[in-house]
């Protein structure tokens, strides 16, 4: 099963790179980098903007709104693609099972993810250089030096991916489940701002519906990063870390046991 799904997996790979779409996610993220920038020097006074002050603005701009934007509609795009294509039992009818097809068509989706989350931090990287590590105003304050910041930054963007994978699933499974893509998108993407916007006034009595949605988590990590890296205490083991992963988790379990549970029922002659 290993060498068939690689084997896909390199074709899907191939067609990806054919796509506009994916591009044009790649350039916004990119580009998100330099609105952090502006963004961050507009507001700072001259000596108060540091790398981390600088990196995790970048970092928050697009884990909240471009990153899991285009995941969605890729992901949304991938399996309801082909369905619209009429290229599905094409596909399948070479030596692969449906299983092969979807483990591989997911595999795709997250190497567009980890594409994106790149596609930003390397600018931004190459931007945050020129600020200090640490401003004029903290020159009594005890900040990490660069290599303990690279790591509590690197561990930030690993949970990070988390919630972002979450929304991707979400997107997958609306593939699986619409026979158009232009549905898919639209109902993918459609959804998940409404469940943004709902998320912060649905309540039920004394319970916060957003604490149980995993998007309400996409830039908990980078908070938690900058906060350490400014010199105050905080640690990764609290309780909306745990929210983080349990909902985003188990969003991600839910979304792909529907999408194989829908895609090895369907009939392809329908």
């Amino acid at each position: 099963m290993l060498r068939r799904v690689v084997r896909l997996y390199s074709s899907e790979l191939s067609k990806v790179l054919r796509m506009r779409l994916p591009y044009l996610g790649v350039v916004c993220n990119a580009l998100m980098a330099l609105i952090a920038k502006q963004s961050v020097e507009s507001f700072s006074q001259p000596g108060e903007l540091t790398f981390s002050g600088y990196f995790s603005a970048s970092l928050n701009l697009t884990s909240t709104l471009t990153t899991p934007l285009f995941a969605t509609i890729f992901a949304a795009m991938l399996v309801a693609g082909e369905t619209s294509r009429g290229t599905l039992r094409t596909v399948l009818v070479r030596p692969l099972s449906r299983w092969d097809f979807l483990v591989a068509k997911f595999l795709v989706a997250v190497t567009y993810l980890i594409v994106l989350v790149a596609a930003n931090v390397l600018p931004a990287l190459l931007v945050g250089k020129n600020y200090p590590l640490q401003s004029a105003f903290d020159r009594n304050i005890e900040i990490p030096p660069a290599s303990e910041q690279a790591v509590i930054y690197l561990t930030a963007i690993g949970l990070a991916l988390i919630p972002q994978i979450a929304a991707l699933a979400f997107g997958f499974v609306i593939s699986v489940i619409a026979k158009n893509a232009g549905t898919a998108v639209g109902m993918a993407v459609g959804l998940l701002l409404s469940v943004q916007a709902a998320k912060e006034f649905v309540q039920i009595g004394e319970v916060e519906v957003r604490r149980y949605v995993f998007s309400s988590y996409f830039d908990e990590p980078f908070r938690i990063a900058s906060t350490k890296i400014s010199g105050v205490y905080e640690v990764w083991s609290q309780e909306r870390i745990y929210l983080l992963l349990a909902t985003s988790l188990a969003t991600i379990v839910i979304c792909l046991v529907i999408s194989f549970w829908t895609f090895l029922r369907r009939d392809l002659n329908g």
